[in-house]
């Protein structure tokens, strides 16, 4: 219950460094374009370190990726582990995929970054993905040198788990329920 409280009053803390760096820009150092293309580009990279994760269903590079305790705020306002959802409804069943383009990427203090883009799980096959694609807002953290998401919102994105469920599963002893992470 404690980590929920200081996650919480990170997140708040966040949310109103944001606010005030929004209502009180600074001018930009020379260097502040080139910060801000590695900040995109670095976090990028973990975006898509984290969709080879869901992908491969390699639930020890996702837990890398996290904090632990991190849960997903949903639409229908439940907060769930993304290690288990990734066992229980994604791998074998759905592949993850980042709209391309839609990433955004803001700095949040010297230590933060918002992340927010449009995400898809599609059935796993050739085919290119169709399904509707879900906004998604994370928050990044660096932590001893390791950017890790700490918090995530997502509005859609990802089918109700009776549709989950009825994707085809992928053959073989990927298929089967893996024991917790």
């Amino acid at each position: 219950m404690e980590n929920r409280t200081v996650l919480h009053r990170a997140i708040v803390a966040a949310a109103i460094s944001l606010v005030a760096s929004a209502a009180f820009a600074s001018p930009a150092s020379p260097g502040h374009r080139t910060d801000e293309a590695w900040l995109r580009q670095t976090l990028a990279a973990r975006e898509a370190a984290l969709t080879r994760a869901y992908d491969t269903c390699n639930l020890h590079a996702l837990r890398a990726s996290v904090f632990a305790g991190t849960r997903v705020a949903t639409p229908d306002g439940h907060r769930i582990d993304p290690l288990t959802e990734a066992r229980d409804r994604i791998c074998g069943r759905l592949r993850r995929e980042v709209v391309p383009g839609s990433l955004s990427v803001r700095a949040v203090g010297d230590d933060s970054a918002l992340v927010s883009g449009v995400q898809r799980f599609c059935a796993i096959d050739d085919r290119p993905c169709a399904a509707p694609g879900g906004r998604f807002v994370q928050l990044w953290t660096l932590d001893h040198g390791q950017w890790r998401m700490g918090w995530m919102k997502r509005s859609g994105g990802l089918p109700p788990a009776s549709e989950a469920s009825t994707a085809a599963p992928a053959p073989g002893p990927e298929a089967t329920p893996r024991s917790a992470p």
